[in-house]
């Protein structure tokens, strides 16, 4: 009889990590993200893997499309907020793989993919340093 291997190439969604369909996501947040004024954004529907916004068009006419939450400021700041949760090595490895998995098959704006992999890098040192410090203080 074979094992299964759980398969952990995964999104950050897929995965647990995020639940951006819970999130109270604001007139704002879906303004800011979509590069257009505020008051042009009527409604926003948050679901499982994206978010519908209903706008108006040039004209004033209503539209709605669907957007990854990867273009919204908030995706960014749970993601960061997630790494920042894993309290050492052994709680951020999975999340490592899961994140680096998510910025290579995904479309990220940029700067906040680079922020994402810099505050995953940085907290990937720390967590060993930390752990070499224990290690010597035991």
């Amino acid at each position: 009889m074979t094992r299964k291997t759980r398969n952990t190439r995964q999104s950050l969604t897929a995965s647990g990590w995020l639940k951006p369909q819970c999130w109270q996501i604001s007139k704002t947040e879906a303004a800011e993200a979509l590069k257009m004024p505020v008051n042009r954004i009527v409604k926003v529907y948050p679901k499982q893997h994206q978010v519908i916004v209903v706008y108006l068009n040039e004209k004033g006419q209503k539209c709605s499309s669907f957007f990854s939450y990867r273009l919204f400021a908030r995706w960014e700041q749970e993601t960061i907020a997630a790494i920042a949760s894993c309290r050492n090595q052994q709680a951020l490895a999975p999340l490592e793989i899961i994140v680096q998995y998510d910025l290579e098959h995904f479309n990220y704006p940029v700067q906040s993919a680079n922020q994402i992999w810099d505050t995953l890098l940085n907290h990937i040192r720390r967590a060993i340093t930390e752990q070499r410090h224990t290690q010597k203080c035991a």
